[in-house]
């Protein structure tokens, strides 16, 4: 089994009212929070740049270089050209670059919070009966979540401008959800207030 970490990471971040990948949390750079543990527990990590890419690859390319020839091939950046059409196109960028893996963990960054513990448990969660597993808080869905190459090409072919529950609700997706205990699914740092009321 191949798991894949995609991150999208090409947003403007307009009501941050800085760049998110560059801000910090808890001494780095959130995408560097994320793909450190992304790396712990994936095979590779696809990191889908925008809005500043040159200044994001020049730092993942810095804070990863000291492991260069542990991480050959482990951790790649894409630009997606069109990231100011939406979400769904760096998504439909990055799964271009992962015809080889057998699932997605699709994550967002401004989510650099979460622990090691929950992507040990997350990924003990793939299930090869579904499609789409999802982590929940007292019934409310979060993220990141994990899909199976099963839908990749209903990914890649819809249209741009969709969201991407419109293919998790869909009915011939087989859906797995699981009462993770962690609250922070449901959390993601749009303003500088989440990050000075964010809690564990």
């Amino acid at each position: 089994m191949k798991l894949d970490g995609l991150l999208i990471s090409a947003g403007l971040s307009g009501r941050m009212g800085a760049f998110k990948p560059l801000m910090d949390y808890k001494g780095e750079p959130f995408v560097v929070a994320i793909v450190r543990k992304l790396l712990q527990v994936c095979n590779r990590v696809i990191v889908v740049t925008g809005y500043k890419n040159d200044e994001v690859e020049s730092l993942l390319n810095s804070q990863f270089s000291i492991l260069n020839s542990q991480l050959e091939n482990r951790l790649e950046s894409v630009f997606n050209q069109d990231f100011n059409k939406g979400m769904f196109t760096s998504l439909q960028a990055g799964l271009k670059k992962m015809i080889d893996s057998d699932w997605a963990l699709y994550h967002f960054v401004d989510q650099p919070f979460h622990s090691e513990k929950f992507y040990e448990e997350l990924i003990l969660q793939i299930d090869h009966s579904a499609d789409w597993i999802q982590p929940v808080y007292k019934g409310k869905e979060g993220h990141p979540v994990i899909f199976r190459k099963t839908i990749f090409e209903r990914i890649l072919t819809s249209p741009s401008n969709i969201m991407l529950r419109t293919i998790r609700d869909d009915e011939v997706t087989k859906k797995k959800y699981w009462e993770c205990g962690y609250s922070q699914i449901l959390k993601d740092f749009d303003t500088k207030e989440d990050i000075e009321n964010f809690h564990l």
